[in-house]
């Protein structure tokens, strides 16, 4: 058993500490649990995302036997506001992959997630680089979650049969929040997600600069319909 511990400490002193497994999956690990100003709720229009390669593997959300939905949650992501200090000297917009909280936990899910935010690699993969950085604890995060949502809603009676054009102005309607508070991101002309600035309180914001800029829509966008990935 000695000669076995020596070997190991041989090989940590030739080749380093090993990396941080959660920064190999998730990305740079930056900032720190609870270090953040607002929220932003990423809201994914599903057929547009189960037209696309990732949507493909998405079987729960996308498969054919999949029930048709408008909009589902993507995440919930802790957002610096710039020249607020908490992003320190980093000049990030956001912080990631933090260190320090819990694993993620399957059964710390609220089960009303179940057909708003689709599917345990997704919620794994929020947890481990959002969730993190807004608390140490997963049943906490997915409640935050939920509890956006209800504030939020998901455009339920946005429910296109057939692929239509929409304006964004009238598309933000259908969320109950100030239009400054909500913006669309596109691929072309086409509706990806809408994008909600929310206080660490979960009470909806203007979004700043910093945020809004990533609408890339025109005026009007096109609503793809269907729940089936795209062959």
């Amino acid at each position: 058993m000695k000669r076995i511990i020596l070997f190991v400490l041989g090989l940590a002193a030739l080749f380093g500490p090993m990396p941080d497994a959660r920064a190999e999956s998730c990305g740079p690990v930056r900032g720190s649990t609870g270090q953040f100003d607002y929220y932003l709720l990423s809201l994914s229009w599903s057929p547009a995302f189960c037209a696309t390669p990732a949507g493909a593997k998405a079987v729960d959300q996308c498969g054919a036997t999949a029930p048709a939905r408008g909009f589902v949650v993507h995440g919930l992501w802790p957002q610096y506001l710039p020249g607020s200090g908490t992003a320190g000297q980093s000049g990030a917009l956001w912080p990631q992959c933090c260190g320090g909280a819990e694993p993620f936990r399957p059964d710390a899910v609220p089960p009303q997630l179940d057909g708003l935010m689709i599917g345990t690699d997704l919620r794994r993969h929020e947890w481990a680089k959002h969730g993190v950085c807004a608390t140490p604890r997963t049943r906490d995060y997915f409640a935050a979650i939920l509890q956006a949502v209800q504030k939020v809603g998901t455009a339920a009676d946005l429910r296109p049969t057939t692929a239509e054009k929409i304006r964004v102005s009238d598309l933000k309607r259908y969320f109950p929040v100030p239009p400054q508070a909500i913006f669309p991101t596109c691929k072309g002309k086409t509706l990806s997600e809408v994008r909600v600035c929310l206080d660490r309180s979960l009470s909806p914001i203007p979004c700043p600069d910093s945020a809004s800029r990533s609408d890339n829509c025109p005026g009007t966008v096109i609503l793809p319909v269907g729940s089936a990935a795209q062959p």
